[in-house]
């Protein structure tokens, strides 16, 4: 038994598929599926079920999944403890961030990361996926937290690794005619005013992609400023977009202020880790992707 192995099934869990899980781990799914069915034979149990559409744990499955999860978070506390006397590095980090990865990921990993990096500085540079992009190509950002809608692929030089899922949602004010509303299209979405993101944000690009297949949008304006969208649509007709994850502790939702609908025909997104290639090793940049990648 290996721990790439129990990484694996877990990924197959999480995804609910071989392929999802191999494409996630940057890992050939014929070898996925290699090591899945070696853990089997070693255990002489049937993990999954598989399906054309997909695989499911069997009951032990379920039961070995769960023992894999402690397991590698386990060997995550076991690595932290190994990590040498760091405190006279005084380099600079720089993230580049988009909003939602920036206010989600970044406080818990920069407190954990201050315990061994006290005198490393980190720049945290909150921008869209587009900026972020050239900011990893050309060294500006050490590593980018970004976002992917559809199918997006990436720059060859950079590399992408998978940290959670969210659900695009567009949110009124309660003034709004929408607001009694749980779920919208967005063909439903084509006669009102929009408040997006600005164009480096890939949700711009998105959102702009999937309204003009039923006609013109009517963009009322863009920001770079999530508080601006907000504090717009809460005084105004016009709707904004954002993904799930960023809605669900906001204080403008929970006070009723706005009011989040489901698109229900939007594509999930992925949300990940983004480094360039060819970047040189760095202590205290490892250590920062490390604590991220803990993080999921």
């Amino acid at each position: 038994m290996r721990l790439e192995q129990l990484r694996y099934i877990i990924e197959i869990a999480d995804t609910g598929s071989f392929t999802m899980a191999s494409e996630r781990l940057f890992i050939a799914q014929p070898s996925v599926s290699q090591a899945v069915t070696a853990l089997e034979k070693e255990l002489n149990m049937t993990l999954f079920t598989r399906y054309r559409t997909g695989a499911v744990p069997t009951p032990l499955g379920l039961k070995v999944i769960a023992h894999a999860r402690e397991v590698i978070k386990s060997v995550g506390e076991i690595e932290k403890l190994s990590v040498g006397d760091y405190s006279k590095i005084n380099s600079r980090v720089t993230i580049g961030a988009i909003p939602t990865l920036s206010a989600v990921i970044l406080p818990k990993v920069i407190r954990h990361f201050r315990d061994v990096f006290p005198n490393v500085s980190l720049r945290i540079r909150e921008e869209g996926t587009e900026r972020i992009i050239k900011d990893c190509l050309s060294g500006d950002a050490n590593l980018g937290l970004v976002s992917r809608h559809g199918k997006r692929s990436f720059d060859e030089e950079l590399t992408y690794q998978h940290l959670m899922d969210g659900r695009l949602m567009a949110y009124v004010g309660k003034q709004s005619s929408l607001a009694n509303r749980k779920k919208i299209t967005f063909r439903e979405l084509l006669p009102f005013q929009l408040f997006l993101f600005g164009d480096e944000f890939s949700l711009h690009r998105y959102c702009l992609e999937q309204i003009s297949r039923y006609g013109q949008p009517n963009v009322m304006s863009t920001t770079y400023n999530p508080e601006s969208i907000k504090r717009f649509v809460m005084q105004t007709e016009a709707v904004g977009f954002g993904p799930d994850i960023s809605l669900k502790d906001d204080i403008y939702v929970k006070s009723g202020a706005i009011y989040p609908l489901e698109i229900t025909d939007a594509e999930e997104i992925s949300f990940g880790l983004l480094t360039n290639r060819k970047r040189k090793p760095d202590v205290a940049v490892d250590a920062f992707i490390k604590e991220i990648q803990q993080s999921r």
